[in-house]
């Protein structure tokens, strides 16, 4: 199994899918997120228990990811991987500077939706992996049914408040996907 560092985007995103360790697991990556990610994926939005139509925020609790040995929280190396961090939280967040450099000087891959990060990462030659190319992963990996693909979209879009860009990759494929009911 390839190594894979996700940013705050894609952690959020996988956390609202709904699907626990299974949806990480059967992506097909050894996981890790720096220290610095997990600290800005703190919440998602949940149906309000008492009022089901309004949406609270909830934290994500990443250590049950950890203790089941799907995430492994990273920090950042002394020396490359520092400088690396250092020169990319110029132009980044400082979640996505960190997982960058770390897949820069490890040769991992990088899940990101986000399109800056995505781009500088292209620069580097450290290959990307998009929300929608993870949860069809999942899918595919899975058998997953329609009804569950499209619910866990719909997740994603309601509680992570995320729809891919028509330009992502498998945009297409996530559209028809999630109003299949």
């Amino acid at each position: 199994m390839s190594d894979a560092v996700g940013d705050a985007c894609c952690v959020i995103n996988l956390f609202a899918a709904g699907r626990g360790q299974v949806l990480w697991a059967a992506t097909g990556f050894n996981w890790h997120v720096p220290r610095l990610t997990a600290r800005e994926a703190q919440f998602i939005r949940k149906p309000d228990p008492d009022d089901p139509a309004k949406l609270i925020p909830e934290q994500i609790d990443l250590q049950p990811l950890i203790d089941g040995g799907i995430l492994d929280i990273s920090d950042l190396a002394a020396g490359t991987e520092t400088a690396l961090f250092v020169e990319l939280a110029a132009d980044l967040d400082d979640g996505e500077a960190a997982a960058l450099a770390i897949c820069q000087a490890r040769g991992w891959v990088l899940a990101t939706d986000d399109r800056k990060a995505r781009r500088f990462a292209g620069e580097r030659g450290v290959t990307t992996i998009t929300t929608p190319e993870l949860v069809k992963a999942w899918a595919d990996g899975t058998g997953a049914a329609t009804v569950e693909v499209a619910e866990v979209l719909t997740n994603v879009q309601t509680f992570a408040r995320f729809t891919p860009h028509k330009t992502m990759p498998l945009a297409a494929w996530w559209a028809a996907a999630a109003v299949t009911r």
